[in-house]
Order: structure tokens, then sequence, then C-alpha cells
């Protein structure tokens, strides 16, 4: 079996691999998976953009920033008149919710489907 592409460090980490592991030989158990299959799929090629680290780095920051809704952090520099200020920017931040809110949720829909669309189109184009 391949080594996997990502680790969890730590005991979490090691409680997380100990759970799939036991997941995947229940299901192996049932015959919901087929080991062959399993080892066919792990032996396959991983695309990614080799060489090319500009395309790969733009790639990660769209995985990244797809989501549009996401709420960015209200914070201040000033020490006297900063949480104030904070204060006052969550309550328009709140109010303006409802305004926002729809359009916001069909651009993080589009954004994840032209994402999906791009790696499709870049798994296309990869040659094997």
């Amino acid at each position: 079996m391949t080594a996997p592409s990502f680790r969890i460090a730590g005991a979490a980490g090691k409680k997380a691999a100990e759970s799939v592991r036991e997941r995947l030989a229940d299901r192996f158990a049932r015959g919901i998976l087929d080991r062959e299959e399993v080892e066919r799929v792990s032996a396959l090629r991983l695309h990614t953009f080799d060489g090319d680290e500009s395309a790969s780095e733009i790639f990660r920051r769209c995985c990244v920033t797809w989501e549009v809704d996401r709420a960015v952090p209200i914070t201040s520099h000033r020490p006297v008149i900063g949480p104030v200020l904070v204060a006052l920017k969550r309550a328009v931040r709140r109010a303006l919710r409802f305004q926002t809110e729809a359009q916001l949720s069909r651009q993080r829909d589009f954004n994840w489907n032209l994402l999906l669309v791009l790696r499709e189109l870049l798994e296309r184009e990869r040659p094997n």
C-alpha cells in the first residue's frame, strides 16, 4: 500500500488513522469494498502540476478562497477607540448581512462549480 498523502500529527492523528483502518476492515469484511479495486486505485498516478509551481499555487489559492461569504474577523489596532469601532462595524455587518447573503451564496456556488470544471479540464489536458 502507498504512503499517505498527508499526516495528522500526534495522538489525534493516530486515533484518526486507527478509526479509518477499522472502518476499512469492516467494509472489506462486509463486501462493500473490494481489496483489488482499492489497490488498483491506490496505484494510480496522482495528477499534479508537475514542474509548474505557479499553476500549482494559483490552483491552491482557488481551492482556499472559493468561499466568498466567510466572515473576515473585525479587529482594530487603536487601543482607545478600537473596541468601539469593532462593535460598530459588527453591528453594521449584522444589519447588512441580509442584503448581501443571497448574492454571496450564489457567488460561492458559482466559484465552487467553476473550481470543479477547472479541475476537470486540467485532468483532461494532462497526458497520462
